[in-house]
């Protein structure tokens, strides 16, 4: 019963960093275009900035800190289902939700590098 009890809570827990961070992500963009009343030309010079590394910042700042969120959340509920290594079971829903990161991360970086060539040239 508690594998089953595991296996749930990493698809939850995992669910639910992903709905925080697309979140996160949304609110971050709202923000800077309320501060800095963002239009087309400033969004494209933040993306294209340093070869692609605004966009990478605006994509993976709120991923920082929904990792950290996360980690937390997990700690606190593996620690309220009494499991008896709650620190480990958070850090692997922080490590499988890096993985997942990491392993869409090459595509996105050539999408976006192909965005700015294209721009340049």
């Amino acid at each position: 019963m508690k594998i089953f009890l595991f296996i749930i809570s990493y698809i939850l827990l995992d669910i639910i960093g992903s709905v925080f961070y697309v979140g996160a992500l949304l609110f971050l963009f709202k923000v800077l275009q309320m501060i800095f009343h963002m239009d087309q030309d400033k969004w494209n010079t933040l993306f294209k900035f340093g070869g692609g590394k605004g966009f990478y910042f605006m994509m993976l700042s709120p991923y920082v800190l929904m990792l950290g969120f996360m980690f937390l959340i997990s700690k606190a509920w593996f620690e309220w289902l009494a499991f008896k290594y709650s620190m480990l079971d958070a850090l692997g829903v922080v490590v499988v939700l890096t993985f997942i990161m990491a392993r869409g991360f090459p595509k996105l970086q050539d999408i976006v590098n192909n965005k700015v060539q294209e721009t340049i040239e």
